[in-house]
């Protein structure tokens, strides 16, 4: 199986033969870390913000547990080589000050500059530079989400990024039907790995606040 080309469901069905099964790991621990990223997400209510959503995820989600499980697994059999490869930070040092900057003027009240993929990436390369020794990425998230401002920065620049992007979609839509365009364009930038547009318009009105304001909105709701 192809880590890039895995959904969410298939790692954590990975995952959870990995602790339920002794099955050994079929990815790098990193893949089942963005994983739970991606089911904290899908978790999250309509009136929690993604921080808590994770927190809380950590500690009560059986998809959560099994894919921490698996991560850990797989961190372990990767340190059994003499010469395990340092695991590389997503960003350039100048690249990640760049986003860092980026939120700081966000949270002041400027425009972003940034997209919220461009954020959220930011926010596990934080995580895994500012992991401590045997804490996996996922947990130094929830950990840095709580106590540490520049995560809150990030929070907010990828919460303002995606309100930009969503009405930079509509304003290109025509005027007579915003809305559905809008959603395809969504659909497109946010669409997972294997996932088709129809699944993702759908995933995004289930899941997004941000997109089912505007569905809401679009019909006079």
């Amino acid at each position: 199986m192809n880590p890039t080309n895995a959904t969410p469901e298939e790692i954590v069905k990975d995952a959870i033969d990995v602790r339920d099964n002794g099955q050994c790991p079929k990815f790098e621990h990193h893949i089942y870390d963005q994983a739970l990223i991606s089911v904290a997400r899908a978790e999250q209510s309509p009136t929690e913000n993604f921080p808590n959503a994770l927190a809380r995820s950590v500690k009560t989600s059986d998809d959560a547990d099994a894919l921490i499980f698996a991560a850990d697994r797989a961190r372990a059999a990767a340190s059994f080589g003499k010469s395990a490869p340092v695991e590389k930070a997503a960003l350039s040092n100048t690249a990640l000050d760049a986003i860092l900057a980026d939120a700081e003027r966000v949270s002041k009240g400027a425009a972003p500059s940034c997209t919220r993929d461009q954020a959220e990436t930011a926010m596990l390369d934080l995580a895994q530079r500012e992991a401590r020794a045997g804490e996996g990425v996922c947990n130094a998230y929830a950990r840095l989400c709580k106590s540490d401002a520049r995560m809150d920065a990030l929070y907010g620049l990828a919460e303002a990024a995606d309100i930009a992007e969503v009405q930079a979609a509509t304003k290109a839509a025509p005027q007579d039907d915003r809305f559905y365009p809008m959603l395809l364009d969504m659909a497109q930038m946010r669409k997972r790995a294997g996932e088709t547009i129809e699944a993702a318009c759908a995933r995004l009105l289930t899941e997004d606040p941000v997109v089912r304001d505007a569905y809401a909105a679009s019909q006079g709701l």
